[in-house]
């Protein structure tokens, strides 16, 4: 059986897993919904505009939480990292 720790990491990676594929998904519909364009000097990446970003990594946040709440305490303790800006 798994130990507590070990239980513990796995479901942390899964809910990183489930909070990249959130902000994957938000990003990608805030790209089409705004008709963005890839911007050329900036390696043809598409840039939302400021404050979105930030907004949609917050929303990721809230989407996980909802989707694990008895880890809600290991979820906040770890949260910074995901929030920060590549």
């Amino acid at each position: 059986m798994l130990d507590d720790q070990r239980l513990e990491r796995t479901v942390l990676a899964i809910a990183h897993a489930l909070f990249m594929n959130r902000l994957h998904v938000l990003r990608l519909t805030e790209v089409v919904r705004l008709g963005i364009k890839p911007d050329a000097s900036d390696g043809d990446n598409f840039t939302l505009p400021d404050g979105l970003d930030e907004e949609m990594r917050q929303q990721s946040v809230d989407y996980v939480l909802t989707c694990l709440p008895e880890y809600s305490k290991a979820i906040n303790e770890i949260k910074t990292n995901w929030l920060r800006p590549a």
